[in-house]
């Protein structure tokens, strides 16, 4: 077997894996937040309340000169208005990109672009590189976490976290998912050129909340289904 045919092969399964462990330069963190089960796509974190507090993290790292301009954006079912205090509405997410001249990888329900998701971006402004100032990584993929706030790993980065406090319980809204976006300057590559471009949190360090029936409405649901399988087996 020549295993120089491999060597490429390796590097780049090598260079995935690294990257896979690093810890983003943004995340939206849920601080009363759990795991999946609540929707198609386990890998992100899910608000158990309307209401509460985000984490909004940025991690400087070696490579990152500034984190400057972001937005939290929420994502939701298109509504008649702007429910959300302080934002600017956008019919979709091309539209708001459009407005800022980015484009981010797409993750659902984020980037869908369709005529039924509405956008709402809040400026958040810059966050301040502060030597000694410490992170953390809330990433919903990692297996078995805890709730509460020991669900976060800790970081060797450098990083500043703003706290952002919500309460849509009033609303009716059906879903609410956040991204934090943000305008990057970094080193690309290790080559000393220093690049400066829109960046958004990946899928894993995001955060949704999602209505869920109370539990008389989901046992009356439950009821009716069984009820009427009873009917039919007697017809």
């Amino acid at each position: 077997m020549k295993l120089h045919r491999f060597i490429p092969a390796i590097i780049l399964l090598f260079a995935v894996s690294l990257n896979a462990f690093a810890t983003p330069t943004l995340q939206v963190h849920g601080v009363d937040s759990m795991t999946g089960n609540l929707s198609a796509d386990e890998d992100t974190w899910f608000l158990s309340t309307p209401s509460g507090e985000l984490e909004l993290i940025a991690t400087f790292g070696s490579d990152t000169m500034t984190i400057e301009n972001a937005f939290l954006v929420l994502t939701t079912s298109a509504t008649s208005g702007n429910p959300f205090s302080g934002t600017t509405k956008y019919d979709d997410s091309d539209a708001f990109e459009a407005s800022i001249g980015a484009s981010f990888n797409n993750h659902s329900p984020y980037g869908l672009g369709a005529s039924e998701i509405d956008t709402f971006a809040y400026n958040v402004g810059d966050f301040t590189y502060t030597a000694g100032s410490s992170t953390k990584d809330c990433n919903a993929s990692y297996p078995d976490v805890p709730l509460g706030t020991t669900e976060c790993a800790a970081s060797a980065g450098v990083g500043d976290i703003k706290m952002f406090a919500f309460d849509y319980s009033a609303l009716a809204l059906d879903w609410v998912h956040f991204d934090l976006v943000a305008f990057v300057t970094a080193e690309k590559g290790k080559s000393g050129k220093w690049v400066s471009t829109w960046d958004i949190n990946p899928g894993s360090h995001d955060t949704t909340w999602q209505s869920v029936p109370e539990t008389g409405s989901l046992f009356l649901l439950i009821a009716g289904l069984a009820g009427l399988i009873v009917v039919r087996r007697t017809i």
